[in-house]
């Protein structure tokens, strides 16, 4: 119960973030229309982050670039950061199936004690 609380406060943060995004770039738009657009952004932004990671490091990348002029610069500091955040996100799932493991550890009472008994049969000790 309370992930599905956390995870409804990020969205709804995301979705009122766009929101302000957007109602102060196009204030000669409706309410409706501020509203519908913020809806499908936050809805492609969750889809994206969920189903695309690697476009999420593009879009990071490209955000962070927008600023360099030279276009030399830009893709060299463009692919670094694509790179690192490529890196970063590979890093960040390898922890996620670790506090996995160790998750199912603690809730199994067995897992490792598992592990350990395998490598004692790999030994030729015999448990009793």
């Amino acid at each position: 119960m309370k992930w599905s609380v956390y995870w409804t406060a990020l969205v709804g943060a995301l979705f009122g973030a766009l929101y302000l995004k957007n109602n102060h770039n196009h204030k000669d738009k409706t309410v409706q229309w501020n509203l519908g657009k913020s809806i499908i952004e936050c809805v492609l932004l969750v889809l994206a982050v969920a189903f695309m990671p690697a476009i999420i490091a593009i879009y990071g990348s490209m955000w962070i670039t927008k600023g360099i002029k030279r276009p030399g610069i830009k893709i060299l500091v463009g692919f670094s950061v694509g790179t690192a955040l490529m890196i970063i996100m590979g890093w960040a799932l390898e922890v996620l199936v670790l506090i996995g493991v160790f998750g199912i550890d603690i809730l199994s009472d067995d897992f490792l004690g598992f592990m350990a008994e395998r490598r004692q049969q790999k030994r030729g000790v015999v448990a009793a």
